[in-house]
């Protein structure tokens, strides 16, 4: 364990990757146990670690590969965190403190994502771009993401779906908006929630008389809210594909106002 160095190429990655991450930013490489904190231009802080030899393995590689390309690591103030019992307290560990580091994201001028009204922003289809995949054969895929404005300096960012989730949990990210016009593709009035497996139950269980749900596919909507969006192309249906086999509350918000 002593031995190991990193190669060239290893700390040329490491050198960039640090000076571009901005102070105050969060880093914890995929399955290390181990997450960082940078606290200045050339110190990191060692901010948790799980308890036990893997972890620990990959802490003592980091601190020959920061020494290495000229950084300091503290570990002053480093929260020791238990080993996970199982896979699943191990997943939902992992997805805790991804969590925590997107608390931390921030635009180009330091304002931070979760303060810029991300509750308003709904998903927004992009485009469709072709991939080749590993036998050698395309596939289309959809894109997809959370456009806003940053209010201090008007610059457009773009979310990835991914990190919005992260950003926001399921509340905000399981739902979207189908326009509500044959003739204006502005009126975006129709919102579909998606009910987890126990709000679901509970629908069923409570008997409402007036029914709101629908169930989602890939093109089209059964129930409340499919008058329009069929996939008898009356309207184009464009329907995130995290919120396909769902089933939704549907809300037309041109009622309410």
């Amino acid at each position: 364990m002593n031995e190991w160095k990193p190669d060239r190429k290893l700390k040329e990655w490491a050198m960039k990757h640090f000076a571009e991450m901005q102070i105050g930013g969060i880093w914890m490489p995929d399955g290390s146990g181990l997450t960082f904190v940078k606290v200045s231009e050339n110190t990191w802080s060692l901010k948790s670690k799980v308890e036990n030899a893997e972890a620990e393995d990959n802490l003592q590689r980091m601190k020959v590969l920061m020494f290495d390309v000229g950084f300091t690591l503290l570990e002053d103030t480093t929260q020791v965190l238990p080993e996970p019992t199982s896979a699943e307290e191990a997943r939902m560990m992992e997805i805790h403190m991804k969590r925590d580091i997107a608390q931390n994201w921030a635009a180009s001028d330091g304002t931070l994502l979760k303060d810029m009204g991300l509750e308003d922003i709904w998903p927004s289809y992009i485009e469709d771009r072709e991939i080749l995949l590993d036998n050698g054969d395309t596939t289309t895929l959809e894109v997809w993401a959370y456009v806003l404005t940053n209010p201090n300096n008007d610059e457009e960012i773009s979310i990835d779906p991914d990190d919005y989730h992260l950003l926001m949990g399921d509340k905000y990210f399981m739902r979207f908006r189908l326009r509500s016009s044959k003739f204006n593709e502005s009126e975006m009035n129709y919102e579909y929630h998606a009910l987890s497996r126990e709000e679901m139950i509970e629908y069923v269980d409570s008997n409402i008389g007036t029914d709101q749900g629908c169930a989602v596919g890939s093109t089209s909507i059964q129930g409340l809210g499919d008058k329009l969006h069929t996939n008898d192309g009356t309207i184009p249906v464009r329907i995130p594909p995290w919120m396909w086999g769902t089933y939704c509350m549907f809300t037309d918000r041109s009622e309410e106002e």
